[in-house]
């Protein structure tokens, strides 16, 4: 069974370099892998056919699919494109999560997974901004085994500009260098690639034609030309100078900010030809620098990922959203039109609430006593929370259901008890669940309340359904939020709290605030957003607490709660609502009720 597919660019003029590389990708994965060469794949392209005859040693080992099936499937979808839209990279995530490397186009900013391999001149810091990649390294390059010591001079010259030359760059640095009788034309070979016309006929030059495994062949010259790219990378790792002389502005900007010495765009400077072949040992240092530091592999890497929540918004269903932080395990992407932010993330990982240590041992290290221990203050700020909820229930609230979801050892229920709520609890954890049900004699059982099969496991018609920091630990968050309309009674009210994407923590250093945030919680939501998202369905939210007020996360302001700052950053916390945690609490108005939702959410 196919699991990864690779889609190279195929136009013509994007260069022979993404072809190379997923073919090369395809025969180290092996059967799991396949190239997508479409069969027809429009004007400006080239077919599969044309591949085959171009390409038939790399073809004739790896799969090839040239038509993809409307419910085809895979676990990664590489694109290996130079420039993707937004339009095809919506064709492609409808079959798999989506990995690009290199990527210049719109799909930068939504694919699930971005590898750069060529460095890039914005955006090349990993984890920050819409520009950012998940990995990035040099290393990722096929590297030749075969190098060289630096050359003193340039004896033998190779020229190569891939297998098309579009801007006919070969002919340009031929026509200055012999032309200026700067290089003998014996010491000029030239690599005519598998789809161009035909080699450059000098007299005396060097005609190649295409070279199988070019790579291993480099460290038999002194002075590799090409354009900023793969070969110029792996002749610098061979350890032969490079000159670079490229197709456009951009692969100039990049090539100077990779340290490379250029000759210029389109035609080669002759100051610069003249003074880079007279001091060959100084382009070949310069080479040096900018090759990779280590060699990586980039298949083993590509194979190792396992996407995990990798779809649509799971609160409106756009498939696209726009990535605001990654790293190499997580990326974390807002959509557009409802704002929730989702996180995507790509090795496995045990899910450490259903174990008795992250209740004693985790939590005594994070706040300094076990949940248990924490129980009288969790009481106390269940007393505020249930004040809330009464509120909002006209009708009074005593002998009416209420259900909370991720109960732990029961502190919420147990004071819904003791106001004369008809408390139950659920959580993952089997000895949280005996703890309630021994020491508190309420109603509680084991349950994943996102599972599909868990529909008749929970009491209906309830008053309130509440989840204290539990909503954003659902990869299912539609299936969720759907089950709590299932159950709450027409006027009832959903009451949960959660992290703030808007908390002072993560506007001061968003990306450190996605870098921190549990690589569990799959959502992160906001209280401008919550409103909007829960109106999907079915729920009007009255009334917003924004929480978890934290002054000595402001700059310049001391831990010191006595000081006169923190007093201010406390005032200006609350003023503004920058708490890193927050409380939502809706009422459940149906289906039908949403048109009727427009009356803006009390803030506290």
């Amino acid at each position: 069974m196919v699991e990864i597919l690779l889609v190279p660019s195929v136009r013509r003029g994007n260069g022979s370099g993404h072809l190379v590389r997923c073919f090369a990708l395809a025969e180290a994965l092996g059967p799991k892998a396949a190239v997508y060469l479409a069969d027809e794949p429009g004007p400006g392209s080239w077919s599969a056919d044309e591949l085959r005859l171009a390409y038939p040693r790399e073809t004739a080992s790896i799969r090839i699919i040239g038509a993809i099936r409307s419910a085809a499937r895979f676990k990664l979808v590489v694109l290996d494109r130079r420039r993707t839209s937004a339009g095809e990279l919506e064709r492609w995530i409808g079959i798999g999560a989506v990995a690009a490397i290199d990527e210049g186009g719109q799909a930068r900013c939504s694919a699930h997974y971005v590898v750069d391999i060529l460095p890039r001149i914005a955006g090349a810091a990993r984890g920050r901004g819409v520009g950012a990649a998940n990995l990035a390294s040099l290393g990722f390059l096929s590297l030749p085994n075969a190098r060289r010591d630096p050359p003193k001079r340039a004896g033998r010259v190779l020229v190569s500009f891939g297998g098309e030359d579009p801007a006919g760059l070969a002919g340009a640095f031929l026509s200055a260098a012999l032309g200026g009788a700067l290089v003998p034309p014996e010491a000029v070979s030239v690599v005519s690639g598998a789809l161009s016309d035909a080699a450059a006929a000098y007299e005396g030059v060097t005609a190649l034609g295409p070279v199988q495994n070019l790579k291993e062949k480099l460290r038999s010259y002194d002075l590799v030309v090409t354009q900023f790219g793969l070969t110029a990378f792996e002749a610098a790792w061979a350890g032969c100078a490079v000159l670079l002389l490229n197709p456009s502005d951009e692969h100039e900007r990049l090539g100077r900010a990779a340290g490379f010495v250029s000759l210029g765009v389109g035609r080669p400077s002759p100051r610069r030809l003249r003074a880079a072949l007279g001091d060959i040992g100084r382009v070949a240092e310069a080479s040096a620098a900018a090759a990779p530091r280590e060699r990586l592999d980039l298949a083993a890497r590509l194979a190792a990922l396992r996407p995990h929540h990798s779809g649509e918004c799971p609160a409106c269903g756009r498939p696209l959203g726009e990535a605001v932080y990654r790293s190499e395990r997580k990326t974390y992407l807002r959509c557009p039109d409802c704002g929730l932010v989702r996180m995507t993330h790509f090795f496995p990982r045990e899910n450490p609430y259903a174990e008795r240590a992250y209740f004693f041992d985790e939590y005594k290290a994070q706040y300094g006593r076990t949940y248990v221990d924490d129980i009288p203050s969790i009481r106390k700020a269940s007393a505020k929370r249930l004040a809330v909820i009464e509120s909002m229930l006209p009708a009074g609230h005593e002998g009416q259901g209420v259900l909370d979801v991720g109960c732990a050892y029961g502190a919420f229920v147990a004071e819904a008890q003791s106001r004369g709520w008809n408390a139950v609890g659920s959580d993952l954890a089997p000895d949280a669940v005996e703890y309630v049900k021994n020491t508190w004699k309420i109603p509680a059982f084991v349950g994943d309340f996102a599972a599909p099969a868990a529909d008749g496991l929970y009491p209906r018609d309830l008053a309130c359904l509440s989840m204290w920091y539990v909503i954003e630990h659902f990869d299912e968050l539609g299936r969720a939020l759907r089950r709590v309309a299932s159950l709450l009674r027409p006027g009832g009210v959903f009451a949960f709290s959660t992290p703030s994407g808007e908390g002072i923590s993560a506007r001061r250093d968003a990306g450190l605030f996605y870098e921190r945030s549990p690589d569990d919680h799959y959502t992160v939501w906001s209280p401008s957003t919550a409103p909007g998202i829960l109106k999907r369905f079915g729920f009007e939210v009255q009334r917003i607490v924004v929480t978890g007020h934290h002054p000595e996360r402001f700059p310049g302001v001391p831990a010191d709660a006595d000081s006169l700052r923190y007093g201010a950053a406390m005032t200006v916390s609350r003023l503004l609502g920058l708490g890193d945690t927050f409380e939502c609490y809706a009422v459940y108005r149906g289906r039908g009720g949403e048109r009727d939702a427009g009356r803006p959410a009390e803030r506290a």
